[in-house]
């Protein structure tokens, strides 16, 4: 089956729609689909010219644009000369520019399109090696999280959000790097967070429950606070 124009796949490249201000991405940048975490769920690697990666952000479809670089339907190669002149030799001419263009550019193209292939798919291998098989579960829990926390008042979302940050880092890590007692410590305020909060919030009982199971998958024992 062929895929649709906007399905996301993995190393497709995407660009943000809207702006990420607080991990100092701009809407419009350009980045690489590197591993699929769940449906609508992807996590894009954003790379400057020299191929280093300065952002890998968890982000979903509706975020992002597809980028296409050729026509879905194939154009007329047909060359239009207005006015006087000798249009069989002005297209002679254009033809062989267009001829001698094409060649440099797919090999450029060919190279820098494997090049950054590879550097994709040693990410993702890289990933899937050192992240254990739990790593999709655990980032999809983590956009469950970020979707809650978008409700609650504002001095209290943006603590909420460094926490979140905080887990998201460390769970991206190898599992023998990771460092349980902060991951602890960011549950554990999240959870008291999410207690103290006066208004109500809808989705606060899963909000709860995706951090105890964050804990669960991660090894961390959790219990929630008591209700002042």
């Amino acid at each position: 089956m062929l895929s649709t124009p906007n399905k996301l796949n993995l190393l497709d490249i995407v660009a943000l729609k809207t702006p990420l201000s607080e991990h100092n991405l701009l809407a419009g940048q350009v980045g690489t689909i590197v591993e699929i975490l769940a449906p609508e769920v992807y996590e894009v690697e954003f790379s400057d010219d020299d191929g280093q990666t300065y952002a890998m952000q968890v982000l979903p479809a509706h975020q992002l644009l597809k980028l296409h670089y050729k026509p879905l339907k194939t154009m007329s190669n047909t060359i239009h000369q207005y006015g006087k002149g000798d249009n069989v030799a002005g297209d002679k001419i254009q033809g062989d520019k267009i001829q001698g263009d094409k060649n440099e550019n797919d090999f450029n193209n060919a190279t820098i399109g494997f090049v950054a292939q590879n550097q994709a798919q040693a990410r993702v291998s890289n990933l899937n090696q050192t992240s254990g098989a739990s790593l999709a579960e655990l980032m999809q829990l983590i956009g469950n999280l970020r979707q809650t926390a978008a409700q609650f008042p504002p001095e209290t979302h943006d603590d909420m959000i460094i926490d979140i940050d905080d887990v998201e880092v460390e769970i991206q890590k190898p599992e023998k790097e990771r460092n349980l007692p902060k991951l602890k410590k960011r549950l554990v305020a999240l959870l008291t967070a999410a207690t103290v909060v006066a208004a109500p919030i809808a989705g606060m009982t899963d909000f709860t429950n995706n951090v105890l199971e964050i804990g669960s998958k991660l090894g961390i024992e959790l219990k929630l606070p008591p209700v002042k």
